[in-house]
């Protein structure tokens, strides 16, 4: 059960976004706070919060530390707005995508709105680093999806490359998060760099969670299309790491000789096959160790058992999507 604290921290959380968003312009508010009105997991906003507790859990989280958590906020979902332009994707958290509603031109808009806002907010920091970083995770996820044209259809494409590509797509947002969390705590270097590889980690983590999900779940559990990756020539984890497989490789590789319109059983059934699922499973389960010990260097707290705690769920949920397992009831808890 949520507590009630927690209930009227998420809705202050998306009063404030909305807010910030506020516009003159009608269309422009109405596109840019479409889907901040949809509750999503808000995991990196989570994360700027327990990260800024952690490295200083005898201090109070700041005004700063909730800029940070809006900022990565509207981030990741002007982010999706382009991305859902992009894939020509019609369902986002489990309603209609911006573009479909409003429209292309006013996605595109809202996209850069909410981009724009969440530089400003990282500007009001007064941090030089951190503007520098948001530069640095705005031009990556631009340079990420140009890298995933570059590997679209390509059959020999391999997990380094996929883990590059996801490096600059997923894990730069959680990064500067973490980053930025510790930075305003008045961590020394050591352990704000030690929070940044953290989120690296933890975004590869949650990437390579949501690329079984995309082949176990359903729509209506996941909040939007899936197997869409695949359909549009885009290879993630489970289908590398089947492509790999010396055995299951050869029969993959025939199956998707031409692309499938669509994603079909028996293409699940090998994705899942124990031989792949345990290789797709280890990924995970090493990045889920890296993340667990870059917070060596932070002091035991209740925050970092909380951090702890959301690793060891992606984790678990990983491993009941076996074969030999039945499909958890995740529900509103992964959309993203």
């Amino acid at each position: 059960m949520i507590s009630q604290t927690a209930e009227v921290r998420r809705k202050t959380f998306r009063e404030s976004l909305l807010d910030t968003v506020q516009s003159k312009n009608e269309v422009l508010f109405k596109a840019a706070a479409h889907l901040l009105e949809v509750e999503g997991k808000s995991i990196r906003p989570r994360c700027a919060r327990l990260i800024g507790e952690a490295a200083n859990p005898d201090a109070p989280l700041t005004d700063a530390h909730e800029r940070l958590a809006e900022a990565v906020e509207m981030l990741h979902v002007g982010s999706l707005i382009h991305d859902d332009i992009l894939d020509e994707a019609e369902l986002r958290r489990s309603v209609t995508s911006v573009h479909v509603k409003y429209g292309a031109k006013a996605a595109v808009l809202a996209g850069d709105f909410l981009l724009a806002r969440s530089c400003g907010l990282i500007a009001s920091l007064g941090h030089h680093r951190l503007n520098q970083r948001m530069a640095e995770v705005l031009a990556g996820l631009c340079e990420g999806e140009y890298v995933q044209d570059e590997q679209l259809w390509n059959l020999d494409v391999t997990v380094e490359a996929y883990l590059e590509r996801m490096a600059l797509k997923t894990s730069g947002p959680f990064e500067l998060a973490c980053e930025g969390a510790a930075l305003l705590s008045g961590q020394r270097d050591e352990v704000v760099q030690a929070a940044r590889r953290f989120g690296y980690h933890l975004g590869l983590l949650f990437q390579m969670f949501d690329d079984l999900l995309d082949y176990a779940s359903s729509a209506e559990v996941a909040g939007k299309p899936v197997g869409q990756d695949l359909l549009a020539g885009s290879l993630t984890l489970p289908v590398i790491v089947a492509l790999e497989d010396p055995t299951v490789g050869p029969v993959m590789r025939r199956m998707l000789t031409p692309f499938p319109q669509e994603i079909h059983q028996e293409l699940k059934e090998l994705l899942f096959s124990p031989e792949v699922f345990k290789k797709s499973l280890a990924r995970l389960e090493a990045e889920a160790r890296t993340a667990r010990a870059c917070l060596d260097l932070f002091p035991e707290s209740a925050s970092k058992d909380q951090l702890f705690e959301y690793l060891d769920k992606l984790s678990d949920q990983a491993r009941s999507l076996s074969p030999e397992a039945a499909l958890p009831t995740l529900g509103a808890a992964h959309v993203v």
